[in-house]
């Protein structure tokens, strides 16, 4: 497997926790293994999110609008993120943010 480095800049404090979290219990060997376990964690919680696949749905069909995808590539897409989310709270989840974005409009203008 190839890695690649990031750069992580902590506050003071939150770096202090980190360490004594991971001297006290142990269950990391390195604040490295603990921030890649973290982020593939947070990754899967995010995507699992009814608004961040909503967000994804409807930039995949602003993007299928841009670059003029085929209609089969982009059956393939929907059908990639719908096996990972519930269709319900898609739905659901689109809604609402259709309606707020009406609603912000129109109080903006």
């Amino acid at each position: 497997m190839k890695y690649a480095n990031v750069s992580v800049k902590f506050p003071k404090e939150l770096d202090r926790e980190l360490e004594r979290f991971l001297e006290e219990t142990g269950i990391y060997t390195n604040k490295s293994e603990f921030i890649k376990e973290s982020v593939r964690r947070h990754l899967v919680e995010l995507n699992n999110e009814p608004a961040i696949a909503a967000l994804r749905t409807e930039q995949l069909l602003a993007r299928a609008e841009q670059e003029s995808l085929s209609d089969d590539e982009l059956q393939r897409r929907l059908d990639a993120f719908r096996k990972r989310v519930d269709e319900e709270n898609l739905s659901e989840a689109v809604e609402t943010a259709r309606e707020d974005t009406a609603e912000e409009f129109a109080d903006h203008t």
